[in-house]
């Protein structure tokens, strides 16, 4: 007899990355890995774990440099999906959905585009890099130099943290202590790399998205340009974009039993 075992804990790592568990790891269907913003940590996700049906499995893990889980010796983002993808090789899950929050967002396409994956939901990321990119470049010397405190100031307040729920606030504190040297690690391929090598980069992964048509979902909490709709489904038809006007960066937190109930809709829709 097969004998299933349902955990809602913290495990203290799955190949390096430290982690909380939620569900029945022997549930049908994919698991969701959920990956946090720079600067934060899994805690952010602990409301929507909370909201997901008790079977329901899913990690959220901490990302390297952030929380429990130490800093890889080599910058930008790929190195960050691979030790993700170790990490879920050792948790024994298959073909996960991919959950990110802001910079988890181009963290979860690239996973999508390189592993197994059954989904890709991002929150909070830009749809095109370019205006981004364009943004932190121009802010690079200060990023790099002594003013980091001061050029990240202004990040830090577009997130209105102030207007997440009260009791979901504490789990974002880890974010009010912006780290240079995380921040310049995660954000090495648009500040050190030339920029249409960059664009390659995304626009390949793209293309192995809509090659493969695995379900993805872009949420956002404030409206969405029309241009960046039209570019956004002229390169991954099968996107779908929905907002939800929180006024803050963090809209899984607005209605967490809500979007918990999206992850499992995207879920069943991806079988």
């Amino acid at each position: 007899m097969t004998t299933s075992l349902h955990v809602d804990t913290c495990r203290v790592r799955w190949a390096g990355l430290a982690g909380r568990e939620h569900g029945d790891t022997s549930s049908p269907g994919p698991a969701f890995v959920l990956l946090h913003g720079l600067t934060f940590d899994r805690r952010m996700w602990d409301p929507v774990l909370d909201a997901l049906p008790a079977a329901r499995r899913a990690i959220a893990f901490d990302l390297p440099g952030h929380g429990g889980s130490p800093a890889l010796d080599e910058p930008g983002l790929a190195p960050v999906v691979d030790a993700v993808h170790e990490a879920v090789l050792e948790a024994g899950v298959d073909a996960p959905v991919l959950v990110g929050h802001s910079i988890g967002g181009p963290l979860a396409a690239i996973y999508a585009a390189t592993y197994p994956a059954s989904g890709v939901v991002s929150i909070e990321a830009p749809i095109r890099l370019e205006p981004f990119a364009a943004l932190l470049r121009s802010l690079g010397p200060q990023l790099a130099g002594e003013r980091f405190a001061e050029a990240w100031a202004p990040f830090q307040a577009s997130w209105r943290m102030d207007l997440v729920p009260t009791e979901h606030r504490a789990r974002l504190r880890a974010g009010e202590r912006g780290s240079q040297e995380v921040v310049l690690a995660y954000q090495s391929d648009l500040l050190d790399r030339p920029l249409d090598e960059v664009t390659r980069w995304r626009d390949a992964g793209l293309s192995e998205l809509r090659r493969t048509s695995i379900p993805y979902l872009s949420l956002h909490a404030g409206e969405v340009d029309a241009s960046d709709r039209a570019w956004l489904a002229r390169r991954l038809p099968q996107a779908e974009i929905v907002v939800w006007p929180v006024g803050h960066h963090f809209p899984q937190l607005a209605d967490p039993v809500g979007f918990a109930a999206l992850l499992t809709e995207l879920a069943v829709s991806s079988r």
